[in-house]
């Protein structure tokens, strides 16, 4: 029994609505409806919002929302609210895009991603950020960590930073468990870890391990993480929300190649050297055009 309550307590508004779907009556599936085709609304909208807009009674939804097992509104609002902040796609958009619905315009477009990366770097501190390039720079390994939708900033990262400096790889290479990974870290060395909301589960377990070997941990993620920043030798934010459903990676990007050139700059003659024998290298193997 006590497993079933948490069960239920862990699922989110739209899944309690599509369990009981065709158990509602009249009122309480237009009510229903209306949540499923815009469930971000409803971290958004009143009790009074949602009966006008379904054209039902406060009454039918009160009945609403108990029938899937909140005891109140305000607690079926709290949950819709917590899945914007993780970042689920389907609860961030106020207006999901619809088929046949016009081409989303290029200008707001523009203008979302303008303000994900002014934001992002506005919350840097200049000081914050000179003691991250040092410790990127002076590392005698540096591995890069990111997970799902961090994955490819992660890999961003990487091939960046390792134009310029020696000792750049993935902590979670392909083919290679993360206690592999971890476990070549030493005291001297540096990781850099991205995560940016709907981080897998156990983000928090990684970070504890990799500071457990004495390596300096670098941290750039959104402002929605919890736990992980105490872990870290040095925690940088970035904004990712939009107006749009899905998450912009643009500022963490941003921030990603200021760093990554405040890291250049530390290395300065090292930096040009380890770029010569690259370029020096691809001429010889004639890997690119």
């Amino acid at each position: 029994m006590v497993r079933r309550v948490r069960e239920a307590e862990a699922e989110t508004p739209t899944e309690r609505i599509h369990r009981v779907y065709d158990e509602l009556p009249e009122g309480e599936r237009k009510a229903a409806d209306l949540v499923l085709d815009r469930p971000g609304e409803l971290a958004l909208w009143s009790a009074s919002e949602l009966a006008g807009k379904a054209g039902i009674s406060n009454a039918t939804v009160t009945r609403f929302v108990r029938r899937l097992g909140y005891r109140s509104y305000d607690e079926a609002r709290r949950s819709a609210r917590a899945m914007r902040a993780h970042g689920s796609p389907l609860y961030l958009a106020d207006d999901l895009p619809r088929a046949g619905a016009g081409a989303l315009s290029p200008e707001r477009l523009i203008e979302a991603e303008r303000q994900v990366v002014e934001a992002s770097l506005e919350m840097q501190n200049p000081l914050a950020l000179g003691a991250v390039a040092e410790t990127l720079a002076g590392a005698r390994q540096l591995r890069i960590a990111g997970f799902r939708n961090s994955f490819f900033l992660a890999e961003y990262a990487c091939s960046t930073l390792g134009q310029f400096r020696p000792g750049v790889a993935m902590l979670n290479m392909p083919g290679q468990t993360l206690a592999e990974g971890i476990a070549a870290m030493r005291p001297e060395d540096a990781v850099l870890v991205i995560g940016l909301r709907r981080r897998p589960a156990g983000f928090a377990e990684v970070m504890r391990a990799i500071s457990g070997t004495g390596a300096r941990i670098v941290l750039l993620a959104d402002l929605s993480i919890r736990t992980a920043p105490a872990l870290a030798d040095h925690a940088l934010s970035c904004t990712v929300g939009t107006p749009q459903a899905l998450d912009s990676p643009a500022g963490a990007l941003a921030v990603l190649r200021l760093l990554a050139l405040l890291t250049m700059q530390r290395l300065d003659g090292a930096s040009r050297r380890q770029m010569e024998q690259v370029e020096s290298l691809l001429g010889t193997l004639g890997e690119l055009e």
